[in-house]
């Protein structure tokens, strides 16, 4: 065989191996999985884990800075169905955005960290930070893509997404939520 055969040959399998690795990686989290461990930080220095968090359901948008705004009918829907709560049922509800921040280096650390800091305030809750790829790693999400998921009380991943999740989805997600808040309710009641 030629050498320019073999050189072709050579980069039509590296693009093959690329294309798979690329596809597989992504995936998200299976629903019915036990969540994976975490630990973000938020612009000042806050550390949450999820063990911190048993006991609640958890609602968490993982992006990178960049697709913030792809689910904000998503996320304007939830926090209009979080606000309409009563109050015990808001602290049975963990509200978490966590940003990739891996692109940050020494030097714009602190800029990062006021940025969270500020749009935290806007919010009206705290936004984390996953400074290394951890939990992108870990959770198996999708870089550079809005990522959706909820964790039930006992930690148990329920629902995941990647990508802008349309309109059509929205009442399924709130159902979903309300079953989950209030399935451990009625539990307690017997």
């Amino acid at each position: 065989m030629a050498w320019w055969k073999k050189i072709a040959l050579l980069i039509m399998v590296i693009s093959a191996l690329n294309a798979i690795s690329s596809e597989s990686w992504g995936s998200g989290p299976a629903s019915g999985a036990p969540a994976p461990n975490f630990l973000v930080e938020s612009g000042d220095n806050k550390k949450l884990t999820l063990d911190m968090l048993r006991g609640k359901v958890v609602v968490l948008f993982y992006e990178d800075r960049k697709v913030t705004k792809k689910n904000i009918e998503l996320k304007n829907e939830l926090k209009q169905l979080y606000r309409s709560q009563p109050a015990d049922v808001q602290k049975e509800i963990f509200r978490l955005v966590v940003i990739d921040c891996s692109e940050a280096y020494w030097p714009t650390t602190p800029i990062w960290k006021d940025r969270l800091v500020e749009n935290s305030r806007k919010e009206g809750f705290t936004i984390y930070g996953d400074w290394n790829k951890q939990m992108l790693s870990d959770y198996q999400l999708k870089p550079g893509e809005s990522n959706f998921i909820i964790i039930d009380k006992q930690g148990i991943i329920r629902y995941t997404a990647a990508s802008k999740i349309e309109n059509g989805q929205f009442e399924k997600i709130k159902g979903m939520l309300f079953s989950l808040v209030q399935k451990d309710n009625r539990c307690a009641a017997r």
